[in-house]
């Protein structure tokens, strides 16, 4: 059975320790903007949330995309090839969760799963991110989270449009010690 990445939004602290080793991973720098993940902070609310690619079955992008830059890999991944892209955009536009963006060169970029060793998950502490074969609670969690689609705006406004969406939906979990797996000290 195939893996899955899985975001939970209630074990994230908005660290973006994930977003730097993507960064490193895949750039060669500690520069989050261009990490393949994002982290919405909804401060106010003292809630992070992590937005990741879920390589759709139907992926809007490869259909959006007029060069066949965009494809499904041998491991069922959603991948880019950057020598067919144009830098058109389409694909940007098409994504309904925001999780495509593009170089200054026009090139787009996405989550690849690091080959099928996504190094954000390795990197979080806390389990908002996991990496594993889908069970009844996972499948769950994907199809609410998938079920957020953001038709029109830039990927950020779609971004926070999901989060907000998801964290007003979803139960909020205090961040005691206790729940972040942190015994107290008496």
């Amino acid at each position: 059975m195939e893996k899955y990445l899985y975001c939970i939004p209630n074990r994230c602290t908005g660290c973006n320790r994930c977003t730097y080793v993507c960064s490193m991973a895949k750039e060669g720098m500690f520069q989050p903007s261009k990490a393949r993940l994002k982290i919405s902070n909804l401060s106010r609310d003292g809630y992070s949330f992590p937005h990741i690619c879920f390589h759709c079955k139907k992926a809007d992008c490869i259909d959006a995309c007029p060069e066949g830059a965009i494809i499904r890999n041998e491991r069922d991944i959603v991948v880019i090839d950057a020598k067919k892209c144009n830098g058109c955009g389409d694909c940007v536009q098409a994504c309904p969760y925001g999780m495509i963006e593009q170089y200054a060169s026009g090139i787009a970029y996405k989550c690849d799963l690091c080959g099928g060793n996504p190094a954000c998950v390795d990197e979080c502490h806390f389990g908002a991110l996991v990496f594993k074969e889908p069970d009844k609670i996972t499948r769950k969690l994907r199809g609410a989270q998938m079920k957020q689609r953001m038709e029109e705006g830039a990927p950020e406004e779609k971004q926070r449009r999901i989060a907000r969406n998801i964290l007003e939906s979803s139960e909020r979990v205090p961040r005691t010690l206790h729940y972040m797996g942190v015994e107290e000290e008496v």
